[in-house]
C-alpha cells in the first residue's frame, strides 16, 4: 500500500512517521520548496499524549522541557493565584519548539526507505490515480481551492504574538497565564535560559509592537514580585 500526503506542514510530518512505523509506503508531495516552521513557537503536551508519541510516533525526550506547575492570575496581578495547577510529579505537561520537533522528524524520515518526499506545483491531478489514499494536509494547495466546495471557515478576528525571550538561568519549570482586558497573556519556559511567549489581542494598530513589549515588561516586573519561579532581567 502507498499513501499519498500533501503538505509538509508539521500535521503532515507527524502523520507521514506514523505511517511508516508502520512499513507502509508514503509519498508526500508539496509546493513550498522553503517551508519555514516559526522558531518561536511552541505545543504543549500533556504526558499521555508525550507518551504515545514516544511510543508510537518518535521519541521527543530530548527536545521537550518538562513544566511541574501553571500559575494564573488575572489582570490586576494581585497576591492570590486565579487558578493554581500544580504536582507532586516529575512533571504536569510539557512544552516543545515547533521547529524542533519538525525538524527530529524531517531528518528521521529522510532516512526511511518507506518514505519519499517530492515537489510538485502541478495542477493536473492524474498523478494521484495510482494511491490507494490521498489524506490533505495543506489547506492551501490546488486541490483544496479546486475541488472542496464547502469550507468551514472561523474568523477569531483576533490575532497572535509570540517572541522568544532570554534570560538568566533560573529553575524555569512554571508556566504563567495572565487573562489581560485585551487577551491572555502567557509564559512558557523552553529552557532554564529561554521563555516563550504568547500574546492574543483583537487590536491591530500600527503601534502595536510596542503596546505588546510595554506590556510584557510591566507584567514581568509584577510576576517578579508574586512568584520567586518567574524570571528576572
Amino acid at each position: 500500500m502507498t499513501v499519498c500526503i500533501l503538505g509538509n506542514s508539521l500535521t503532515a510530518l507527524t502523520l507521514a512517521k506514523t505511517l511508516v512505523n508502520y512499513k507502509i509506503n508514503v509519498d508526500l508531495f508539496f509546493s513550498k520548496k522553503n517551508y519555514k516552521i516559526s522558531d518561536s513557537r511552541t505545543i504543549g503536551i500533556t504526558n499521555d499524549n508525550i507518551n504515545f508519541f514516544n511510543n508510537n510516533i518518535i521519541n521527543i525526550e530530548k527536545i521537550i522541557w518538562k513544566l511541574k506547575s501553571i500559575e494564573i492570575f488575572s489582570e490586576n496581578l494581585n497576591k492570590e493565584k486565579f487558578i493554581n495547577f500544580d504536582t507532586n510529579k516529575d512533571n504536569l505537561f510539557s512544552i516543545v519548539k515547533n521547529n524542533k520537533l519538525y525538524q527530529l522528524l524531517e531528518r528521521d524520515l529522510k532516512k526511511n526507505k518507506f518514505f519519499k518526499s517530492k515537489f510538485s506545483n502541478e495542477t493536473n491531478i492524474s498523478f494521484l490515480d495510482k494511491y490507494e489514499l490521498v489524506i490533505n494536509c495543506d489547506s492551501l494547495n490546488f486541490i483544496t481551492n479546486r475541488y472542496f466546495s464547502k469550507k468551514i471557515i472561523k474568523r477569531y478576528n483576533s490575532y497572535s504574538y509570540t517572541t522568544v525571550i532570554k534570560h538568566d538561568q533560573i529553575l524555569n519549570d512554571t508556566a504563567f497565564q495572565i487573562f489581560t482586558k485585551k487577551g491572555p497573556i502567557a509564559f512558557l519556559p523552553i529552557s532554564n535560559r529561554e521563555t516563550s511567549i504568547v500574546y492574543s489581542d483583537h487590536d491591530s494598530n500600527d503601534n502595536k509592537n510596542e503596546n505588546v513589549e510595554q506590556l510584557i515588561k510591566n507584567i514581568i516586573v509584577k510576576l517578579t514580585q508574586l512568584s520567586s519561579n518567574m524570571i528576572k532581567f
